[in-house]
């Protein structure tokens, strides 16, 4: 979470959504995961995703794939959360801008 001084800390704080570890929701994420071997020898490689308003994530998971709910390589190991109060538009222009994104990458070979 993102702290700032004076009144903008209240709105901050206020806008900012809770991770639900149990149900695996990360609202207003970016999320990785690590590949198990990978990740031990170079721990900034891992595999991403964006959570949506609702904290469903949606997994960039290969060449034309997107899945929600469900992340190729386990639950998020690492998290960072966007403050939405700063997004043009609110939580409407994240998530299509999320689902926009999607729709791009499904349409793309990707290695």
């Amino acid at each position: 979470m993102v702290v700032d001084s004076g009144d903008e800390e209240e709105a901050v704080v206020k806008t900012m959504e809770k991770i639900d570890v149990q149900r695996v929701r990360y609202p207003y994420f970016f999320i990785s995961s690590n590949f198990v071997r990978n990740s031990w020898i170079f721990p900034f490689v891992g595999h991403t995703g964006i959570g949506m308003s609702d904290g469903v994530i949606r997994d960039f998971a290969g060449p034309y794939l997107v899945t929600e709910d469900n992340m190729a390589f386990g639950n998020p190991t690492k998290y960072i959360q966007m403050e939405i109060n700063k997004v043009e538009g609110g939580q409407q222009a994240w998530d299509r801008a999320v689902k926009d994104a999607s729709d791009v990458y499904e349409g793309r070979m990707v290695t």
